[in-house]
């Protein structure tokens, strides 16, 4: 049997789950490379196991090649962003598919796909790269505010600072030098204290959920997004978007002139960007692998019936991906968000919010005893949990996700 390279897995059980479970309907094994190995791992479909610092390329690398030397590997793909470089290292090596290694580059990094689309304004804001506290003074002079301070490589809205006035800049920018320096998160180790600071942009936010074939975006939809307030955390998602046809066509254009811009290929990609009121689209950011939150591991599988993850590997391989013929329905998520720092408890209203029609999960992010701290502490473990649900239009899908994270009562000491 032939296996799929897999370099790390997704946090969550139901994401991971998920990405196993897409193999097996497809008839490949899974080798999988991972700095952390969950419990109970289906030893039918996960075939080996090697467990390295994938931030070290050496120990990938032999890693990579133990498993070549002793399986026919089809295919090389990764579920979030840090390892979307790595991934197309190994594709090159190995003569597999992925994206280009110097589009991958371009997609981890904020201010080279801005640089990227330089030819084509009207799709990205204003913005200029920040090393220094001159350098930021310089780009918030010529940027303007309201704007944006972020780190170049961040995943997850992890680092992001809504600038409305001057006063805001110094607090922001010392924030992010501590996130971003050296030694610090592993993710910012290849450009630390590198920012970009950008014009804040207005309207409503929207992420695209697709593949790249011979050069050509493939679009399986487009999501609608919720944000909190000021980190811009994600705290919802709606697919399919309920958009109007000529804003969604705007989205669509955005997305043909972004894909090529950066040379994304033979890869899936999660784009996200805003819509004004004038029906602008703008590029927020562009990765070169699947949605998270569950968007492509459930919510669009639950909207159109064609599991999303398979289609990432068949892509993975260098098959074209089975596009759902049915018109779909709606699925949707809302977050469980603390509120303040604190000692998680536990989740009371569970059977009351499972209980609600048209709910299909209700997901646990945090055990009890979690410590929980809110932005800029950390910007993971204010989230403690999700309910996923399905429905006929999106305002009956929202008033589900309303109905049953109002059943859901987090504790919190």
């Amino acid at each position: 049997m032939s296996v799929i390279l897999y370099l790390n897995l997704r946090r969550t059980h139901l994401e991971h789950g998920a990405a196993l479970e897409a193999a097996h309907r497809l008839g490949f094994g899974v080798a999988l490379v991972a700095d952390a190995v969950p419990a109970g791992l289906p030893p039918g479909i996960v075939r080996t196991v090697h467990q390295v610092d994938t931030f070290d390329l050496a120990a990938v690398d032999a890693a990579v090649d133990a498993i070549a030397a002793e399986h026919d590997v089809a295919g090389v793909v990764t579920w979030s962003d840090r390892d979307v470089v790595t991934v197309s290292r190994i594709a090159a090596r190995l003569g597999l598919p992925a994206a280009p290694v110097e589009a991958a580059r371009v997609a981890r990094n904020k201010y080279l796909m801005r640089q990227a689309l330089a030819d084509a304004p009207h799709t990205i804001p204003r913005y200029a790269l920040v090393r220094t506290w001159d350098e930021a003074v310089t780009a918030a002079e010529a940027v303007g505010y309201s704007a944006v301070l972020k780190p170049t490589s961040a995943s997850g809205s992890k680092g992001i600072f809504v600038l409305r006035g001057p006063q805001d800049l110094r607090p922001a920018f010392e924030d992010l030098m501590r996130l971003t320096a050296a030694g610090g998160d592993r993710v910012f180790e290849d450009n630390p204290n590198e920012l970009v600071l950008e014009e804040y942009l207005t309207g409503t936010e929207h992420s695209v959920e697709g593949f790249v074939i011979d050069g050509e975006p493939v679009i399986v939809g487009v999501t609608d997004k919720d944000t909190t307030e000021p980190f811009k955390l994600e705290l919802g998602h709606v697919f399919p978007s309920s958009l109007p046809p000529d804003r969604l066509t705007a989205v669509h254009d955005l997305t043909r002139t972004v894909v090529a811009a950066v040379g994304l290929d033979r890869c899936t990609f999660h784009l996200e960007c805003k819509v004004d009121d004038q029906g602008r689209a703008r590029l927020v950011e562009v990765a070169a692998r699947i949605g998270g939150d569950l968007i492509t591991s459930h919510l669009v599988g639950l909207a159109t019936g064609t599991p999303f993850y398979e289609n990432v590997l068949r892509v993975a391989v260098g098959h074209a991906p089975v596009l759902p013929q049915a018109q779909p329905r709606v699925a949707g998520l809302r977050k469980i968000m603390a509120t303040q720092d604190g000692t998680f408890r536990g989740m009371d209203g569970l059977w009351e919010a499972l209980a609600v029609p048209g709910v299909r999960h209700v997901v646990a992010e945090r055990a009890p005893g979690a410590t929980v701290r809110m932005p800029p502490a950390d910007y993971m473990s204010c989230t403690l949990g999700a309910v996923l649900a399905v429905g006929d239009t999106a305002e009956e899908v929202r008033g589900t996700l309303d109905t049953a994270a109002g059943l859901l009562r987090p504790g919190l000491d």
